[in-house]
């Protein structure tokens, strides 16, 4: 009965993963990384149906889903919480490393002094991926102004908790019919979790997925002024390390309304951005200024607020194209 009952759960969950992937890709110029999730449900897909192939070089090549599954999720979590992309050239080199990795354990599979080498391994490699995931989704959660994408950051690690100690128990030491349970859970789960997301962007309406610009319409201009007047006024983006609570607190507004006003009316996801935004503005018109000339690069991320050169160079490069240096000599030509 209960193995009847998991082949159907395993089945529908397979249906509803393809039809999540015609969904995405039907739309996939309004969806939010749609690339990495994916990438992420083929790899789930592939999960679920491994068991039911019996070709080798078939399924040889479904081991694939298995083995990037939890890459994949931090893929996921790193596109949805992290508004900086990662280059594509290291991210390809992430993701073969990866593949060969797992494929490179999994030749070495057949040699039984290696068996339990090969398992730690390959558990620790995907224990890594899954606590970057966490690590995504609770990392940027002080400076994130999206509110939906806020509650999201905390049901995304609520739901890895519960994916991975279901796997745990279904594969881990356990005997077929002691797995039984576990696995139907498992699959149970999956279907839950993506039914939800279904759901939730059958036609893109979900603001977390969607790419396209919200309406900024301006209810509040008497915050909107307050908060530009103590940023260009008073150059508090200069201060290091700026939170929304001490920017409310100068203003004298409640944290709630100022982080809300500054993602729906003014148009950003990550207050990290809105801060930047005002850095980089200075920081283009000190290099190109003549009479600036004289301040170094380093100097100029230091005086605009930005307290290592790295994530100057970074912001700026996102911000213009370039950097800062090339943004000189284009402008100053030396």
């Amino acid at each position: 009965m209960t193995e009847a009952i998991y082949s159907y759960i395993n089945y529908l969950a397979a249906y509803s993963l393809i039809l999540s992937v015609i969904l995405i890709i039907k739309d996939r110029e309004k969806v939010r990384g749609a690339f990495a999730i994916t990438g992420f449900i083929g790899c789930v897909l592939f999960y679920l149906i491994i068991d039911l192939v019996n070709d080798p070089i078939l399924k040889g090549i479904l081991l694939l889903g298995p083995f990037l599954l939890p890459f994949s999720f931090w893929l996921v979590a790193r596109t949805l919480f992290n508004d900086d992309p990662i280059p594509f050239n290291r991210l390809l080199i992430y993701l073969v490393s990866t593949t060969l990795l797992y494929y490179g354990l999994y030749l070495l599979v057949g040699f039984t002094q290696w068996d339990k080498m090969t398992a730690i391994v390959g558990r620790t490699i995907s224990l890594f991926f899954i606590v970057l995931a966490i690590i995504e989704a609770q990392s940027g959660k002080r400076t994130d102004l999206d509110e939906d994408r806020i509650r999201l950051r905390k049901y995304f690690t609520y739901f890895i908790g519960l994916v991975v100690l279901i796997t745990i128990l279904s594969e881990l030491g356990l005997s077929r019919d002691e797995q039984e349970w576990p696995r139907l859970v498992q699959r149970s789960t999956i279907l839950l979790f993506n039914t939800l997301f279904i759901a939730m962007n059958v036609s893109i309406k979900s603001r977390l997925f969607d790419t396209r610009k919200k309406g900024t319409d301006i209810q509040h201009p008497q915050i909107i002024e307050k908060i530009q007047s103590v940023m260009l006024d008073q150059q508090l983006y200069r201060k290091e390390k700026l939170t929304i609570g001490q920017l409310a607190e100068v203003i004298g507004e409640q944290e709630y309304r100022v982080r809300r006003v500054i993602n729906q009316e003014m148009g950003y996801r990550n207050f990290i951005d809105f801060i930047n935004a005002y850095r980089i503005k200075e920081a283009t018109g000190l290099l190109k200024d003549p009479a600036q000339s004289d301040l170094t690069v380093l100097e100029i991320a230091y005086k605009t607020g930005f307290n290592s050169i790295g994530p100057f160079n970074r912001a700026f490069k996102l911000a213009t194209g370039l950097t800062p240096t090339d943004y000189r000599k284009k402008h100053l030509g030396n």
